[in-house]
């Protein structure tokens, strides 16, 4: 007798036993594929319909809470989901933009690094962080994780490539470039090379994949020491030439030129983006015939007076809490007034429709940026996020890690966050005491930690 029907006192058959694992082994994408009237049964039983869910169980919602019946409700709830997923698209790009941009480059200077090792470490990581959580996530499960890897890398390399060669011109470093190239093509026959061996990939297969970028990023630091370590020696070897008498006129300025090179090689900087920004005669050069032709930036960009920005409002004889609410209110406006001003009907039907999401991330996400007066700072705003960052932050991990869901949403669990508040708000208190509306405060780099937690919100909600 076979194990199916090891029981015969209860009868138990093959189709019995297939019954009985049928909800464990089928797929949620059936559930498209049921009669309408059966769907929010399945939705609810079906257990992978239960593991690909995140924040809200989007099968229950459509077909138990809305009771979806008809095919043509069905598209145009499709179509309001993809509408959705394009908000969440801008949504991540204007968080990129606005807020995680600046705070890279504050860190990289922060950190001493130069363009090309920030971009290998944080950008990098940026890049690709959101893919590594997304194939972590159960939907993708039973994906072709290889193939839609290589694709994105292709993307990458290819269209994000070509545009920024096309849009913003750039001299490329040869031995860098060679370097890079060799690399690539290091990982790519060794993930070949363990793709094709029979077997599943093992651990320590896994672990020298990583550890070839580690290497990678190894060499970029030490390249960037024995950079640096050239410059003070060609700085000497300068001051050495300028100190004779007559000084060798062919020999420094060749020695020059090679020393600028190196320096904005080396150097880091935060461009004015001010003088860039589009006008309202800007909309004539579409109609320029060479508008398709890469230009050649004439001059590199000016940089930025961070040190400037930081005090030009501050005077020692105002009160500490000059116009408080009056910088809440502004620090919280959507609406940015120099876009309103120079922008057309369009453009500024644009900007009244993104105000809610634009509410939400000023709400939550400390504004950091060098290019704007204070660097951004809002004293009661940025005293407020101290609080409600951390707060919001443990309730939707511990939420998401909980997993207990009422109908078709998630449970909040405050049982965790509840407590952060009892360190927060001394410290949001302190800094607000200490603290000057005018002027940033000399901690107020605490502010690029809370804005990392502010972007990990905003990715806990694309993940939605």
């Amino acid at each position: 007798m076979s194990a199916r029907t090891r029981s015969p006192e209860l009868n138990i058959t093959e189709l019995d036993f297939e019954f009985h694992y049928f909800l464990k082994n089928i797929s949620c994408r059936a559930v498209m594929r049921l009669p309408y009237s059966y769907r929010c049964k399945m939705a609810t039983q079906a257990d992978d319909c239960q593991r690909i869910i995140n924040f809200f169980n989007y099968f229950r919602m459509m077909y138990c809470s809305i009771d979806i019946d008809d095919k043509t409700t069905e598209v145009l709830f499709m179509f309001l989901f993809a509408f959705i997923c394009v908000a969440f698209l801008w949504l991540m790009s204007f968080n990129i933009s606005t807020y995680f941009s600046p705070i890279l480059k504050i860190i990289s200077l922060k950190l001493h690094m130069n363009e090309y090792l920030a971009g290998v470490t944080f950008l990098a990581f940026g890049n690709c962080s959101p893919e590594i959580i997304a194939n972590l996530m159960p939907v993708r499960a039973d994906a072709p994780i290889f193939t839609i890897t290589v694709g994105n890398t292709l993307a990458i390399i290819l269209l994000s490539g070509g545009a920024v060669c096309f849009l913003r011109p750039f001299k490329m470093n040869g031995p860098c470039t060679l370097r890079d190239l060799l690399f690539l093509l290091l990982g790519v026959e060794v993930l070949r090379f363990v793709m094709i061996k029979e077997g599943a990939v093992t651990i320590w297969e896994g672990i020298v994949l990583f550890s070839i970028y580690v290497l990678y990023v190894g060499i970029n630091i030490a390249d960037v020491v024995l950079l640096r370590f050239h410059i003070r020696k060609l700085r000497k070897e300068v001051e050495n030439l300028a100190s004779l008498t007559p000084p060798p006129k062919q020999e420094l300025a060749a020695k020059l030129q090679k020393l600028t090179l190196w320096e904005e090689e080396d150097d880091i900087r935060i461009h004015d983006t001010a003088k860039y920004r589009p006008s309202r005669e800007s909309g004539r050069h579409f109609s320029d015939p060479v508008y398709f032709v890469t230009p050649r930036p004439a001059e590199r960009p000016e940089a930025v007076d961070y040190d400037a920005n930081r005090t030009n409002l501050h005077n020692s004889e105002n009160p500490k809490n000059l116009l408080l609410f009056t910088e809440l209110i502004q620090s919280l406006n959507p609406i940015d007034g120099e876009a309103w001003q120079l922008g057309g009907r369009c453009n500024r039907i644009y900007l009244i429709v993104r105000c809610p999401l634009v509410f939400v991330l000023l709400l939550f996400i400390p504004v950091v940026d060098y290019e704007k007066d204070k660097h951004g700072w809002s004293k009661l705003l940025n005293c407020t996020q101290i609080v409600t960052n951390p707060f919001v932050f443990i309730t939707l991990v511990h939420s998401a890690v909980t997993s207990e869901y009422h109908t078709w949403y998630i449970t909040l669990d405050f049982s965790i966050s509840m407590w952060s508040p009892c360190l927060t708000i001394p410290l949001a208190i302190v800094i607000f005491w200490h603290s000057r509306t005018d002027v940033p405060p000399l901690h107020g780099h605490h502010l690029v930690y809370r804005h990392r937690s502010g972007s990990s919100l905003r990715d806990r909600k694309h993940c939605v």
